[in-house]
């Protein structure tokens, strides 16, 4: 119910025929399945005539009481309680549920089963074909196993996830160029008159915490619109979401007390100021002392980069780790359908490369020291 809810939700707020795909998904999964079975629909084996000397409602009753749920490649579905019944010809069929939709630690586990079951990577557009039986929940299979086609999800289910990630991905590009990613530490100095149109550098600490927010809130869109699941978060992804929230604060923090780059800033808007008050101007000097006091972007890759002294290692390695672990936390979102639960250790490695890049940031020169005499005052 609180999958088919959502769905409804989402797909109303992208403008889809809701009504008629509700329609189609409701005669979909109360019909025998030609094609492959999608998760979230129920899975019917047919189990052939009951053996010799026993009728069909004896054995149908028989394994409704042993309480029996899937085996999908010989991996025990847990919670996907079967029911058993006959066919109009007298056959065994079982009747087993395959949603991994929900928030409970029920359905986490159900969702790591089926993981399992597909060999670890879940085949969301694809189908595979695995051998599918019954079996004690505490493991093991009671009836034989029967090769049935699976899909990890359905074309629309799909199609609407990577839809809801892809516009709130560039929902966070979007900030992250038109302004949120540029340091807001420069401010105008008096005298100084601050270029027209002036675009301040960016930010790293700022593009981590985009990078990581934007990430994390497109896969848990994806995630819910997938599995109807709600809790999705892990604790590792918290812990991450902490560590790079604390170095953009720390960052922030630094960039906007007083140090030795504002004491350079006002040299220069003092140059700037007497070559302004020389007859005839300086405009040279102007220009230069200009740059300085208000340091534009050189673009977004080598401001995240470098500072006055040019290229650091510092920042390469964070920015590295950044993007690595990010493609690695999309592609393992990708293949279990839910956030990855990061170890210690690579929290800890984490932990390391930001506190790495702000103790080096600490002895950062953002505005270069000025190679003329500074004007008295």
């Amino acid at each position: 119910m609180q999958r088919t809810i959502i769905r409804t939700i989402f797909a109303a707020a992208l403008g889809t025929a809701l009504t008629a795909g509700t329609l189609c998904a409701a005669q979909a999964q109360s019909a025998t399945f030609d094609g492959p079975v999608i998760l979230g629909q129920p899975l019917t084996l047919n189990l052939g005539a009951p053996p010799s000397g026993t009728d069909c409602p004896t054995q149908a009753a028989a394994l409704n009481a042993q309480g029996l749920v899937l085996v999908a490649n010989g991996q025990t579905i847990p919670g996907a309680r079967a029911s058993f019944g006959c066919s109009a010809k007298g056959e065994l069929v079982g009747t087993a549920s395959t949603s991994i939709a929900g928030s409970s630690d029920d359905a986490a586990q159900r969702r790591a089963a089926w993981q399992s079951a597909f060999s670890g990577f879940f085949s969301l557009s694809g189908t595979t074909t695995l051998p599918i039986a019954f079996g004690p929940a505490t493991g093991g299979m009671t009836t034989a196993p029967k090769l049935v086609a699976i899909q990890g999800a359905s074309d629309r289910d799909l199609g609407l996830a990577g839809l809801w990630f892809a516009l709130v991905a560039a929902g966070f590009l979007f900030a992250f160029f038109h302004h949120f990613g540029r340091t807001d530490s420069i401010t105008s100095i008096p005298g100084v008159p601050m270029p027209a149109g002036y675009r301040p550098p960016y930010s790293l600490a700022r593009f981590q915490l985009l990078w990581w927010s934007g990430i994390v809130t497109a896969s848990y869109v994806a995630i819910l619109t997938i599995t109807g699941s709600m809790d999705t978060i892990t604790t590792g992804t918290m812990a991450l979401m902490g560590i790079v929230g604390g170095t953009s604060v720390l960052a922030a923090f630094q960039d906007r007390r007083p140090g030795d780059d504002e004491v350079r800033r006002q040299q220069h808007a003092a140059a700037y100021r007497a070559a302004a008050a020389a007859n005839p101007p300086d405009q040279a000097t102007m220009a230069l002392s200009l740059h300085e006091v208000y340091p534009p972007t050189q673009g977004w890759l080598t401001d995240l980069l470098s500072d006055a002294a040019g290229y650091n290692i510092h920042r390469l390695q964070l920015l590295a780790w950044t993007m690595v672990l990010g493609i690695t936390f999309l592609y393992e979102v990708t293949r279990t359908l839910g956030m990855p639960e990061l170890s210690a250790n690579l929290l800890a490695l984490t932990g390391i490369s930001n506190g790495t890049y702000f103790g080096f940031k600490m002895q950062e020169q953002q505005v270069a020291t000025p190679t003329e005499p500074v004007p008295a005052t």
